[in-house]
Parts: structure tokens; sequence; C-alpha cells
């Protein structure tokens, strides 16, 4: 499928706890129960979105895997961590991008989540940005914790910088927008006008400023809502329900987003209208 537009309005910055949100919308949940008979309860099952994306200078058709927000912790299970990696070698792509939040809150359940990952098979590589989690785990101090698990099995960490792959596709990676210090200037600095380029953050905040870059990014982070039902996921999560899923893209402005659902869960094990998803891109020469 050809990726869908979505219009989108700028918003200040908000940092309100995510699991303060998800216990809200728990509670939400329940309340509405009588209601809510016929939605889909399902955090295992992994489905899998194709896109073609048309990207400007690309030499020749490839094919990047997403995977986004797998959350290792008590309630994301080793064997639910393998079977997204199988899922994602299943479509053979030339290169698999993992944006962020690879565990919940601490660092010790990054060596299995790192083993799962070392098992990605992909021959343009593998890359990664960080996520809030990552950061924000043991305590603040888990970052570099991460990002060496990941780099021992082959990962690298793109923190507002780029890499040329073999095929010539320019990957640009931008920090965290709430607990990273992301700088776009920096990220595409050396960038150039005869470049194909392909983008990633974790928060789809940042695209209130990659827009202005003639790119497509991926994002993660909001899981598709995680618990998504009607009004109420827009009244709990607020504003910052306006890159919930999906292909974003404003008439002003030359940038395009797409926001995995990401495929681990936070806070509870519960998953409602919004399952796990493996975002499969095919790009191909604009």
């Amino acid at each position: 499928m050809t990726e869908s537009i979505r219009h989108s309005t700028p918003v200040p910055k908000e940092r309100p706890s995510r699991r303060v949100v998800l216990s809200r919308a728990a509670t939400l949940t329940l309340a509405a129960a009588g209601g809510a008979a016929t939605v889909a309860w399902d955090t295992e099952t992994i489905v899998s979105t194709h896109h073609t994306v048309r990207i400007a200078n690309l030499v020749a058709p490839c094919k990047v895997v997403q995977v986004s927000d797998l959350h290792r912790s008590w309630c994301v299970s080793n064997s639910f961590i393998e079977r997204c990696i199988v899922a994602a070698n299943r479509h053979q792509p030339d290169a698999v991008l993992l944006t962020g939040d690879f565990i919940t809150a601490r660092t010790s359940y990054m060596p299995s989540c790192a083993r799962a990952i070392a098992r990605l098979r992909a021959p343009l590589g593998c890359y990664a940005v960080l996520g809030n989690h990552d950061y924000a785990s043991d305590e603040w101090q888990g970052a570099p914790v991460i990002t060496g698990a990941l780099q021992q099995v082959g990962v690298q960490v793109l923190v507002n910088t780029s890499v040329s792959l073999k095929n010539g596709l320019r990957l640009v990676g931008v920090d965290d927008y709430s607990t990273g210090e992301p700088d776009t200037g920096k990220a595409f600095s050396q960038v150039s006008a005869r470049d194909a380029v392909l983008c990633m953050t974790h928060n789809p905040l940042e695209f209130d400023i990659l827009r202005g870059y003639d790119v497509v990014t991926i994002a993660g982070h909001t899981h598709g809502g995680q618990i998504d039902l009607p009004i109420i996921t827009d009244l709990v999560l607020d504003k910052r329900s306006k890159y919930l899923r999906g292909w974003f893209h404003s008439d002003h402005w030359p940038g395009r987003m797409y926001v995995s659902r990401g495929l681990g869960v936070l806070g509870i094990p519960v998953r409602i209208n919004a399952l796990p998803e493996i975002a499969v891109f095919h790009l191909v020469p604009a």
C-alpha cells in the first residue's frame, strides 16, 4: 500500500508520565467494560503492515523493516521478543531500523533482549535510536548499558548523526524528543541535496521540527495508544494523540512521517485495538 496522509498541527512540548496515562486508560476501560465487549484485547498477535515509499535520489529499490518499542520487562517475555525478531526476519529486509524503548525500566532485561536482536538478518545492517525508557532506566543511568549491548550484537546506534548505507541510502537518527538531546541540525549536517534520505527517531513529537525537512521519518513511542478506545484515548492522551499511529503530513511542510504501533506493552499487559506491529517499507526511487 502507499502511504496515507493525515494533517497535523504543532503543539508545545509536554511530558506527563505515560505510566500515569495508561493507568488512567485502564481505569476508564474498566468503567466502560459494558460497552467495550467487542474490542480486541491482544498483545500477542504480531501484524505486518506494508508501505511503498518513494525516495528521491534512491538508486534502486530496497526493503526496510521497523522494529519499535520492544519493552522487555516483567510483562513482555523473552519468547515474545524472539517471535518479533522471527517476524522481522521473515520479510528478508535489506536493513532493520529499531526505534527505541528496548526495555521499560531495568537494564537487567537488556541482555536477553540483545541476544534476540542479535538474530536479526539484514545485509545493509541494523540501526537504532534510543527511546525515553532507555534513557530513564536504572534511575537515568541505563542509556550507556543499552547502547553497549546493542553495539555488541552489531547494531549501530545513531544519536544526532547519519550513516550512508552501501546502497547509497543515508540514514539519519535524531535523539529522543523528551529525554535525549535532539539536534536536527547536527543530525542532518552531513546530508547533501544528492542524498537519498530516511530519518528515524523515537518520539513522533519531534516531527514538529522534522516536518521541515523533505524526508520520510519513522517513529514509534505511542504504541498506537496501546489502549485505543473511541473518545477515551483522545481524552487521556490529550494533544499527544495527534501523532498516534500511521502516516502524517502537513500541507504547509514537505516532510512525511510514519508512526508504528510498536510491539511491547507498558505498565499493564493489555493492548486494545492496537495490535503489535512490524512495519515494512518498500523504498523505491522517486
